[in-house]
């Protein structure tokens, strides 16, 4: 298989898997993935924005899953943060998208890193109006103040 090199190869690789991501396209991405060695897995965009994140921004659930798997599998560091200091949990817990809180808080995302304002994933759930009881119930007892649990 053909290898890139050097930092223009990164770029464009970075643009053709957020293109392949944007557009459900899982084997391209796969391939762009595997023929830059996951050099790009962390990459960010000139906003700051981390493949992951893109991916968990997916407005599609079944698409939303399978890039975050894909690119969580290819070593796509979990808690990474965009140029605000945000991570593709408080991301996905700002959009209520809990499909993609699950996977990441499965892959051991941290919901206590704070962003640039000193705002937590759940911070952002709550402002969105997207903590109410039923996703509770799904996130982890670790989440909810020891005050707060049905003990």
């Amino acid at each position: 298989m053909l290898k890139g090199s050097g930092k223009s190869n990164g770029k464009t690789g970075t643009k053709i898997l957020l293109d392949a991501i944007s557009k459900d396209k899982v084997h391209l991405a796969r391939f762009v993935l595997d023929a830059l060695d996951g050099e790009i897995v962390d990459s960010k965009t000139e906003g700051a924005q981390t493949p992951l994140i893109s991916s968990v921004l997916l407005p599609d659930a079944q698409a939303r899953c399978k890039f975050a798997e894909l690119l969580l599998h290819r070593g796509a560091s979990v808690n990474c943060r965009d140029g605000n200091g945000r991570t593709a949990l408080s991301h996905a817990c700002e959009q209520g998208h809990l499909d993609a809180v699950k996977i990441l808080v499965r892959n051991s995302a941290d919901p206590e890193i704070v962003d640039s304002w000193g705002n937590t994933a759940l911070m952002y759930a709550a402002v969105a109006g997207h903590a109410h009881p039923q996703p509770a119930v799904a996130l982890p007892q670790t989440w909810i103040p020891q005050h707060c649990r049905n003990n």
